[in-house]
């Protein structure tokens, strides 16, 4: 497969785990602490070769396998110079189920 045939999410999704298998070979605790990855996905990736990346992201198709943080907006809203430390304090997962 080239990269001319690539659509936008799947070079997005073929680059993002690229650089999560890259970042595993090299500090695989950094590595699932950036990505938000368990142990298990983040050995998983890593062992995945090139091919097997392109395989992943060939059969995926147009499905985004990286999905934006519940609190994207309000990191947009926020001040630039809060954004950072916010996203850092925050989980990028689901927002926390509210009690009734």
């Amino acid at each position: 497969m080239s990269h001319l045939l690539l659509s936008d999410v799947q070079a997005t999704n073929l680059r993002l785990l690229y650089a999560i298998r890259l970042g595993a070979e090299r500090d695989m605790v950094e590595t699932c602490r950036k990505f938000c990855l368990s142990a298990e996905q983040a050995k998983r990736l890593g062992a995945l070769t090139a091919e097997g990346l392109w395989t992943l992201v060939h059969a995926v198709g147009q499905v985004s396998l990286f999905i934006p943080r519940s609190d994207l907006i309000e990191l947009m809203d926020a001040h630039p110079a809060l954004a950072g430390t916010l996203a850092a304090v925050r989980s990028p997962g689901p927002p926390p189920a509210r009690g009734k």
